[in-house]
């Protein structure tokens, strides 16, 4: 009778383990892999400036889609009144709108891509808030990047990063260095950080 319980409590166990397993592996959801990266850099060539962007990231294994906006400002005079505010700008701008294709390799809390696509761009000369030329035009966007993120889930920090809140979450920061550019009748080149915030792995 010992022996018939025991083989029933044995069989029991293992039911209810083996249950508990499939529940966990139908429960458990691996994270996307979709952040977003704002940039702030400098760049050469179309227009000599300062340059800022934002782009949109999603990955499926290691290919990576990538949405990107720049835009390259170089200042060359301000009308000033009472010495502090602005009436009107000399500038030269830039603005890009790309679609990028190419491939993100992920190691622990570290990530580099490379990726290639097409843009659409408007370059503008502009006199005294007024636009005196402008033109647009197709080219080829090149990318390479590198960043830092956190290699486990962690709680997600509030208050620049000090006070930590809720529990251990996928979604975080990161920290990076890009390599930009673009290929086109106006082309550029250009270099920056960037700030990231998302999903940056699997974890």
């Amino acid at each position: 009778m010992r022996s018939l319980i025991l083989i029933i409590l044995i069989i029991f166990s293992s039911r209810f383990a083996y249950a508990q397993k499939e529940k966990d592996s139908i429960s458990r959801k691996d994270n996307p892999i979709v952040f977003v990266d704002v940039n702030i850099g400098y760049s050469f060539g179309v227009t000599n400036g300062l340059s800022g962007g934002l782009s949109l990231n999603y990955q499926i294994e290691k290919n990576l889609f990538k949405f990107r906006f720049f835009e390259i400002s170089r200042i060359e005079n301000v009308d000033v009144i009472f010495g502090i505010i602005p009436i009107s700008i000399d500038q030269k701008l830039t603005r890009e709108y790309s679609i990028l294709y190419g491939r993100r390799f992920v190691k622990n809390d570290l990530a580099y891509h490379f990726a290639g696509g097409i843009s659409y761009s408007n370059y503008k000369d502009i006199k005294q808030d007024v636009v005196i030329s402008q033109y647009n035009f197709v080219g080829f966007p090149l990318e390479f990047g590198i960043h830092w993120f956190h290699s486990k889930k962690e709680r997600y920090k509030v208050l620049f990063g000090l006070i930590p809140v809720g529990k251990p979450t996928s979604f975080g920061r990161g920290l990076g260095l890009k390599l930009y550019g673009n290929l086109a009748k106006r082309s550029y080149v250009g270099v920056g950080i960037t700030f990231g915030l998302g999903w940056h792995k699997k974890y």
